[in-house]
């Protein structure tokens, strides 16, 4: 697996507002990887527990000093018992089939007071990989994407989306939110990618029954229906307005005699 990037040990201090001499006692990173992204975390914890469903991934882990939980399965896995005070899940989101039974699970995981850090890669692309390659996921979230047809398929659209339609109804409040290049080893066709992810830093709403979500898409994503039971409050979008000159997609541009070559490098989602 090559190696990523997502937040430095001061972002991540930064967006906890962690006090500089102050550690956090307990920290779980489900879907950790090879624990190269795990790292940058370390020196802030006292202890993190890290998952991954993949054996070699899992024993890396462990070769790197972190406690290792191999499982796809938090609640199967008897982590769900509202007992770490930090949960992060860094690109793991838009990358299995029931994205809202792992939020259930995130916040049955985290303390009733403590932070749980998503981060998604915007504009909205979900996709399962498997040994055939990447397919659709099972349940589509209403969000809009690069690969769904929407014209609304901004990163500020897909992020407003996330939170106002997924994150809010789950019984979660954004406390803070950041852009941030996702950085990895290339190939032989890039020697460098980059997307760019959204940092959630979430709580949980306890003044806000969560949602009875269930939703609808077509082939494209594009007809959804979400049927919520909240108050209002919790339909409050978090807004943001779009860079002049933004465009929707992840794209890796080169300029060359005739200008500026684009290509877009996201896993198409059909």
């Amino acid at each position: 697996m090559s190696r990523m990037h997502v937040l430095s040990t001061y972002q991540w201090r930064t967006l906890l507002r962690l006090p500089l001499d102050d550690k956090i006692p307990t920290m779980l990173d489900v879907g950790a990887g090879d624990g190269f992204v795990t790292e940058s975390a370390a020196p802030l914890c006292t202890e993190i527990t890290a998952t991954e469903s993949s054996y070699a991934l899992s024993w890396r882990l462990w070769w790197r000093g972190f406690k290792s939980i191999r499982t796809g399965d938090l609640r199967g896995s008897g982590l769900c018992k509202n007992q770490y005070d930090v949960v992060a899940c860094l690109n793991v989101l838009d990358r299995v089939d029931h994205p809202r039974q792992l939020l259930h699970d995130l916040k049955a995981s985290v303390r009733p007071e403590g932070k749980v850090v998503l981060a998604i890669v915007m504009p909205f692309c979900p996709a399962v990989m498997g040994p055939g390659g990447s397919r659709p996921p099972a349940e589509r979230l209403p969000v809009p994407g690069c690969c769904d047809g929407s014209k609304n398929n901004s990163w500020e659209e897909s992020v407003n989306a996330m939170a106002s339609r997924v994150l809010i109804p789950a019984g979660f409040q954004v406390d803070a939110l950041a852009r941030v290049p996702y950085l990895s080893h290339g190939d032989n066709r890039r020697p460098l990618y980059s997307l760019d992810d959204a940092i959630f830093v979430l709580s949980i709403n306890h003044e806000q029954k969560p949602a009875n979500l269930t939703g609808t898409a077509g082939n494209n994503g594009t007809h959804s229906r979400v049927t919520a039971s909240t108050n209002a409050n919790a339909a409050k979008r978090v807004r943001l307005r779009a860079p002049r000159g933004a465009s929707g997609g992840q794209t890796d541009q080169k300029a060359g005699k005739n200008g500026a070559e684009t290509s877009v490098y996201c896993q198409p989602c059909d």
